[in-house]
């Protein structure tokens, strides 16, 4: 680990893979300001690092992260500490989700809350299938925030969404892939080697059309057909013409 243990998120390089791994397990990693500042910080470095093939995202102590520390919560008695506590949050989310690269979440024990949203802005959840996510954001009295409002009804549909948001509602790992919420839940035993055959497979792809595609998922979600017809005629032209794609499509025909 690039820091010591007593910090609060640990950052790993293992070749071309980056590893966020939230460091609080006494507290099932809750997240606390200096949590807060700790993923800013290593979220901007692996945007800005250009041989970082892929992010993982992980808790530590076998559970991902229980949500906000309720401690952190009950010491905010003013709109504008919460305002510039959310602006910090806000910036490293947008990064995360903005990130040019592969990134995957692996969920294991309890993805509560801000806990779940976070793992969710990866292009890729992998959970155990006995793994307990819930945003219980409302039983507090609060509304759902890390971009959970967002999220959630674009990966479940409305139905769904209010179900988690609302209701609050708890529900395992297998269930969450079943309503499309994650990408995968396995048994716990096949965590790691789902990880590891996901990242084989991400880093086997063309990180330029991988990039672009990524961005064109997410300008999607908020355009018309005509144009994302139009994005994807400016962003296919520039792609056709580039050596990397001559090189795959030459290679291609001679399997042929």
């Amino acid at each position: 680990m690039k820091q010591p243990s007593a910090e609060t998120v640990l950052t790993q390089r293992t070749d071309d893979v980056y590893t966020i791994t939230l460091n609080r397990p006494a507290v099932l990693n809750a997240l606390d300001l200096s949590m807060f500042t700790g993923l800013a910080a290593a979220i901007a470095e692996a945007e800005r690092d250009p041989h970082i093939c892929a992010v993982v995202l992980r808790g530590a102590g076998g559970h991902f992260c229980s949500g906000a520390d309720l401690n952190l919560l009950q010491s905010i008695t003013d709109p504008s500490q919460a305002d510039a506590l959310l602006a910090l949050i806000n910036r490293f989310l947008s990064q995360l989700a903005g990130l040019d690269k592969p990134t995957v979440a692996v969920i294991e024990g309890e993805a509560v809350g801000a806990g779940l949203d976070l793992a969710l802005h990866a292009d890729f959840v992998i959970a155990s299938e006995d793994a307990l996510l819930q945003a219980p954001f409302v039983q507090l009295g609060l509304t759902t925030d890390f971009g959970g409002t967002y999220l959630l009804p674009r990966l479940v549909g409305p139905a769904q969404a209010r179900r988690l948001a609302l209701l609050g509602e708890r529900i395992a790992g297998s269930e969450a892939e079943r309503i499309g919420l994650i990408y995968k839940a396995v048994p716990q035993r096949e965590l790691e080697q789902t990880v590891d055959q996901l990242l084989a497979m991400l880093r086997r792809l063309p990180r330029q059309a991988y990039a672009v595609t990524k961005a064109g998922l997410a300008q999607a979600v908020t355009s018309t057909l005509t144009e994302m017809l139009s994005w994807e005629q400016a962003q296919q032209a520039q792609l056709l013409a580039s050596p990397e794609v001559r090189q795959l499509i030459a290679a291609k025909r001679k399997q042929k």
